[in-house]
């Protein structure tokens, strides 16, 4: 049975996962701590693990950072979006849409 600390550190996890469609989050029974693998790309995966859902944040978006580093990501942006905290709770959040050039715009 799940103590109330585990179920609150699952909802958590879950609510990271939602902001972080190109990783898989998860609450650890085992080690007590939230773990995350970066899967955009299978050849630069990235594993990080923390004591609380923020510093799992952080530590997310420096694995992020250093990918980008290592190979520039294409024109789509990373999996992560800004944090959490600063986004609305249930609003409406919009995806920005590439550019395109006019010759792009032409060939559609």
């Amino acid at each position: 049975m799940l103590s109330r600390a585990d179920a609150d550190a699952a909802r958590a996890a879950q609510q990271v996962q939602e902001y972080a469609p190109t990783w898989l989050i998860m609450w650890s029974l085992r080690h007590r701590r939230f773990e995350a693998w970066q899967c955009a790309d299978p050849n630069e995966c990235r594993i990080v693990h923390a004591a609380s859902a923020a510093e799992l944040w952080d530590l997310m978006q420096q694995a992020e950072v250093k990918l980008q580093r290592i190979s520039p990501p294409p024109l789509l942006a990373l999996g992560l979006v800004p944090h959490p905290r600063v986004l609305p709770i249930g609003g409406d959040e919009r995806v920005p849409r590439p550019h395109h050039s006019p010759q792009e715009r032409d060939r559609s």
